[in-house]
């Protein structure tokens, strides 16, 4: 009876009955909500299925039903059955129970994919005014169906209906199924872990056990303290052995060594480099770090004013937190260094100062990010200032008199409506860019044909070319396979690229739209100009927020500076790449790439 006692008590029983409850009772929830999610997941998609069948099938039935609303039915069952047997869909993902059924504005079934031909010319009453789902169950097989009725309107009156039916046997099976493999995995999973608790249990509590036993032999000596034992379990017997070990040295010695290891662990490890002096600024302790940051070799007992050369050394002893910079290889831009040192005081509670620590921390990059913070902050202000500016003066020109002639009014509001319009486009841009970079900027991408999206680009810029007399010619060499891509960004892309072609191309120029696939998948789209050029000094950062080669000719002609920083950014976002060729006097090249979709992403 004591024995059994003992093990209720013991911390290896409680482990193995908490953890085999709290695992029952995570298995069901999971398994509940699993189930629940995995059959609204099956019937959204099942209805998704039915809707865009229904969709594919409306703009072409609704046409013949309301072409032949007055002819012969016979033609316009043979043509609904053709259209019927083209736009069906769903028989071909296994669904060899769905049947759909097109009905007539009142009702009557004038075609259907039903096997049966006595459903033929049979009406279906109480139809719904709007586009209804509902289930519906048989009493004589006991199947639910789950039923879809799409109204077919043309000028917006009722021509017809699209009325689709599937079983929803499969979809309850394929659950049951799933549900059979979820108990068995849970009944496996139960198995196991209680067998791993089991072993856990011991693992934990045999250890106790041991050091329980050997701190009671090492600690057979004299000792004053007590720790309260509150139980008689593996803990308390721990407890009780170390009231033996509390007063025991060798225990503060070996803590002490184990701290000394973690500390120089710590400082070898230290993504920033550490220096301690004492009082009188003699090196004690270093990190490799640092002497990497500093690209030299330290000694202890170096002065440390002799290692970081500062070009103003403060006095010692050092009373309070201290900041400054160190700036190595200032004539090299490409390898200047900016290291930020902290020195702060070594103050033992109690006591007076006896050193100092110096963490060196590289703030290189933080310096560059700021640097191009505040250029940022400057471009903006001055793009702002430079339209706010022209809109003053006009308003001031309007405002001492000019108002009162009609022809020159006209003229200064037009120029002031123009500095508007580019303000407003700036800061759009600008919008745009922050939600980029902090990506909220939403992608709604799907599968997209490269040759529909690029004659449409062209099309859009047909009438500027020919206004200036420039040749804009589409050319995709082979079948290209469709893009997984946001149509609307990209054609905001190809408007960019093609707009600043036709900008800087002259009258009799010509412009070239090519499309190709690259090997690895990826589409490649180019915009060619025969314009004048880009510098070759100026390539490396046509990429670059608000950079122009020509200030004056990009904001006489409206552009931003932004334009090309929202293309990158949104092909980078599509897992694509854009680059930019020129010849200064001869021409540009814009290309940037486009993942193809694969299978499993169109489908």
């Amino acid at each position: 009876m004591k024995k059994w006692t003992e093990y209720v008590n013991s911390v290896q029983w409680k482990l193995v009955v908490i953890y085999i409850l709290l695992t029952i009772m995570a298995m069901q929830l999971i398994g509940v909500f699993f189930i629940s999610r995995l059959q609204s997941y099956y019937l959204t998609d099942l209805r998704n299925d039915l809707h865009s069948q229904a969709n594919m099938l409306s703009d072409r039935v609704g046409n013949a039903l309301q072409k032949h609303k007055y002819g012969a039915k016979e033609e316009r069952t043979k043509e609904i059955t053709e259209l019927l047997n083209l736009l069906v869909f769903l028989k071909s993902k296994d669904q060899t129970s769905t049947v759909v059924n097109i009905l007539d504005e009142k009702g009557f079934i004038v075609g259907t994919t039903s096997s049966k031909q006595s459903e033929m010319k049979k009406r279906l009453f109480n139809l719904p005014a709007k586009n209804t789902f509902s289930f519906r169950s048989d009493p004589a097989t006991g199947q639910d169906y789950l039923s879809y009725i799409q109204l077919m309107k043309r000028d917006g009156r009722l021509v017809g209906y699209i009325h689709i039916e599937t079983s929803l046997e499969k979809t309850y099976e394929t659950i049951r199924r799933i549900t059979e493999i979820l108990i068995k995995i849970t009944a496996v999973a139960l198995f196991t872990t209680g067998f791993l608790i089991i072993i856990l249990a011991r693992t934990i509590t045999t250890p106790v056990k041991e050091i329980t036993e050997q701190a009671t032999a090492m600690a057979a000596g004299d000792f004053d303290r007590q720790v309260d034992v509150r139980s008689k379990d593996e803990i308390g017997r721990l407890a009780m052995a170390f009231n033996h070990l509390a007063s025991h040295l060798r225990t503060a010695i070996a803590q002490k060594e184990e701290e000394k290891e973690k500390l120089e662990s710590v400082l070898a490890n230290m993504s920033d480099g550490v220096i301690a002096a004492d009082r009188t600024g003699k090196v004690i302790v270093k990190n490799n770090w640092a002497e990497k940051l500093l690209d030299r070799k330290i000694e202890l007992g170096e002065p440390i004013f002799d290692i970081l050369s500062l070009s103003e050394p403060f006095s010692l002893p050092l009373l309070e937190e201290r900041q400054t910079f160190l700036e190595r290889n200032a004539n090299d831009p490409e390898e200047t260094t900016i290291i930020k040192i902290t020195f702060t005081p070594i103050k033992p509670h109690g006591q007076e100062e006896v050193g100092f620590v110096a963490v060196l921390e590289d703030v290189t990059e933080q310096e560059k990010l700021d640097r191009q913070r505040k250029d940022f902050v400057a471009n903006v202000s001055h793009e702002l200032r430079t339209p706010l500016t022209t809109i003053k003066s006009y308003l001031e020109a309007l405002d001492d008199g000019a108002i009162h002639e009609p022809e020159l009014a006209s003229r200064f509001l037009k120029v002031t409506r123009q500095e508007a319009d580019r303000m407003t486009r700036l800061i759009s841009d600008l919008l745009q860019l922050s939600r980029l970079d902090a990506k909220k900027s939403r992608f709604n991408k799907k599968a997209v044909q490269v040759e529909e999206m690029l004659e449409e680009a062209a099309d859009r810029f047909a009438f500027q070319c020919r206004e200036k007399s420039i040749s804009l010619t589409l050319c995709i060499t082979d079948k290209l396979p469709r893009v997984y891509a946001d149509r609307d960004k990209i054609d905001q892309v190809l408007d960019n690229l093609i707009s600043n072609a036709v900008k800087y191309t002259p009258e009799g120029g010509s412009i070239a739209i090519v499309a190709a696939k690259r090997p690895g998948g990826m589409v490649e789209i180019s915009v060619a100009d025969t314009g004048i050029g880009i510098p070759k000094k100026d390539l490396g950062r046509i990429f670059e927020r608000f950079y122009r080669v020509d200030k004056a000719r990009s904001r006489r002609l409206g552009g931003t500076g932004l334009g090309l920083s929202i293309a990158k950014e949104i092909i980078q976002a599509h897992e694509g790449e854009i680059e930019i060729d020129s010849i200064y006097g001869k021409g540009t090249i814009v290309s940037f790439t486009l993942p193809a979709c694969v299978p499993e992403v169109v489908q």
